[in-house]
């Protein structure tokens, strides 16, 4: 919080000053607490811990990046720290506060200098990446509805294409990247595991259930548009727990759709990709 108020982002009136309240609280009050005052309280503290490693995350990534270059990240997390309190409070009204927070929060991810692979922070899209010399413009559509998908996806592609038009070069590509947690746990419940294994496995498992049962979507709109898109990667975000350790994580896994025509330098360009977003800072 510190460094994004010396960034210029107002927190008095944004959900993160929310957050740290209630962290504050809780850190010692779950000592004493009744489990009336407990499970009142849980949808602030779940919204609260899962949020505030957003957060932390884009600073982990970005807090030695020049003032400068963050002209773009900066007007995102302007937007992003409002917003309803709770998640499960959004509405299709609401959503911006959010949608906002995950563009920003993927253009941090993939900031990986010292993997050979770079965000371009001054991207026309919503991000850029730079994969061992190649440009790739992405996307991000936080999508909280099925029926939204192929609205949110057609207006993805449309982007992209904008964005083509303006870049010189072949060797461009384009890549759709989708928050789905909200159709995928719209209560934000919490997932409960056997253990950490038990745990990845079922996140994978639903992504890719997901992903499987709207391939036909994705195949027919990127044939429709363009040969320089080459896929979709999706994330499910949550809070876990496993029956072992009996604490709350946050959980966050990712799975790529290429196109079914998409070579194999493309297909590995995406799975790159997914790589720097699942992997700690």
């Amino acid at each position: 919080m510190k460094w994004m108020a010396s960034l210029g982002i107002d927190l008095q009136m944004g959900r993160t000053s929310n957050y740290e309240k209630v962290i504050g609280y809780w850190k010692d009050a779950y000592l004493t607490a009744s489990i009336e005052e407990a499970n009142q309280a849980f949808p602030d503290f779940v919204s609260s811990l899962l949020e505030i490693i957003e957060f932390t995350r884009i600073h982990q990534a970005l807090q030695d990046v020049p003032q400068l270059q963050l002209k773009s990240v900066i007007e995102k997390l302007k937007k992003a720290v409002n917003g309803p309190v709770n998640a499960a409070n959004e509405t299709p009204k609401s959503t911006a506060a959010r949608n906002f927070l995950f563009e920003a929060s993927v253009a941090a991810m993939v900031h990986r200098p010292d993997r050979s692979v770079e965000a371009i922070l001054n991207a026309r899209s919503d991000t850029g990446i730079k994969i061992e010399g190649r440009k790739i413009w992405v996307e991000c559509k936080r999508v909280t509805t099925e029926q939204a998908l192929e609205g949110n996806l057609r207006k993805a592609c449309s982007q992209l294409q904008e964005t083509f038009k303006t870049e010189i070069g072949s060797g461009h590509r384009g890549i759709v990247a989708m928050d789905v947690s909200k159709i995928l746990n719209p209560k934000g419940d919490l997932l409960v595991a056997k253990d950490d294994a038990d745990l990845t496995r079922t996140l994978a498992r639903t992504l890719r259930h997901f992903a499987d049962k709207h391939s036909g979507l994705w195949q027919r709109i990127y044939t429709e548009k363009s040969r320089k898109i080459i896929g979709t990667v999706f994330r499910l975000s949550c809070l876990g727990m496993t029956e072992s350790k009996r604490m709350a994580v946050q959980c966050s896994q990712w799975a790529v759709s290429p196109r079914a025509d998409a070579t194999a330098a493309d297909v590995q360009i995406q799975e790159r990709l997914v790589e720097a977003l699942s992997q700690d800072l």
